[in-house]
């Protein structure tokens, strides 16, 4: 043994780092004790009075962070992508494509009559469709560009993490949710069209999730400084900006993140292939049918 004469070795590694952690865990214990190296590695000598203390201590300390680190961060590189290839191109393609049949406002065309956010119709004749089918609308094409933009590249992470049935169902329902509330909100002129109150509420989605596993107002912070640098891209000013569209959207967004989070739907493949493939249909039928009706 290479301890000097009186004093017993409670640890052996080679490893520097884990030797020095032992020494503040004793340091931390008020333990008398210091650092040798051999040709055994690095041990940690005491005295023979304390020997039986040191090791308690190190056994305790071993115990307490032997998941350390936290299973969550060690699990992420594994259950936080359920789906490797998304199918988000096609979808966003579509928006695309639909705007250029539809074109701009300022066509009058009637896509923008049947399908457009009014106030009027949407609680005085009960046309609750247009909650769906104002999202895939757009004013012109630079709305339509920053929504493509800034929407596919935020689609696909939560694809990625929920699955495209999971990620696509939400977002659906959040630009439902945030576009109900917001009517609620507006006098009888109020219309609106646009794809930005789902695109905000993918904001809040993500936010959420995060929010729900983690927890701290520094996320709070990070969901809110999202939000705002996107508004400050897409523009937060003009007369086609619906500032309350896109608060509701990320308010909306942030509560189905939790919520998402708190069912463990994030970072696992809670459905299966085809559950997920039915679930992603499903959503894109909602819409289609919604068009059906509106026309």
């Amino acid at each position: 043994m290479d301890a000097e004469f009186g004093e017993v070795s409670v640890g052996v590694t080679p490893e520097a780092d884990l030797a020095h952690l032992w020494s503040l865990v004793l340091h931390a214990a008020d333990i008398d004790h210091h650092l040798h190296h051999g040709e055994a590695g690095w041990q940690l000598l005491v005295s023979e009075e304390n020997a039986f203390r040191a090791t308690e201590e190190l056994r305790l300390f071993s115990e307490e962070n032997h998941n350390w680190p936290p299973e969550r961060a060690a699990r992420s590189g594994r259950e936080t992508i359920v789906e490797n290839s998304p199918p988000v191109l096609p979808v966003i393609g579509a928006l695309v494509v639909f705007y250029a049949i539809t074109g701009g406002w300022e066509g009058h065309s009637h896509w923008f009559a049947s399908g457009a956010l009014d106030r009027v119709s949407v609680i005085g004749d009960g046309q609750w469709y247009r909650l769906v089918t104002a999202l895939t609308l757009h004013a012109d094409s630079a709305h339509l560009l920053g929504n493509v933009f800034f929407g596919g590249l935020l689609v696909y992470s939560l694809c990625r993490h929920l699955g495209s049935g999971i990620a696509w169902f939400s977002v659906l329902l959040t630009g439902v949710l945030a576009n109900a509330i917001n009517v609620f909100f507006h006098d009888d002129l109020y219309h609106s069209i646009g794809f930005s109150t789902a695109v905000f509420g993918m904001v809040g989605i993500l936010s959420g999730m995060r929010l729900r596993r983690i927890g701290g107002w520094q996320e709070v912070v990070l969901a809110l400084g999202s939000a705002a640098s996107l508004l400050a891209l897409m523009g937060s000013s003009g007369e086609r900006t619906d500032l309350g569209a896109h608060f509701w959207g990320v308010g909306i967004g942030l509560l189905v993140g939790m919520i998402l989070a708190a069912l463990g739907l994030a970072g696992k493949r809670v459905l299966a292939p085809v559950g997920q493939w039915l679930l992603f249909v499903g959503s894109m039928a909602i819409v289609l049918g919604c068009w059906l009706y509106a026309l």
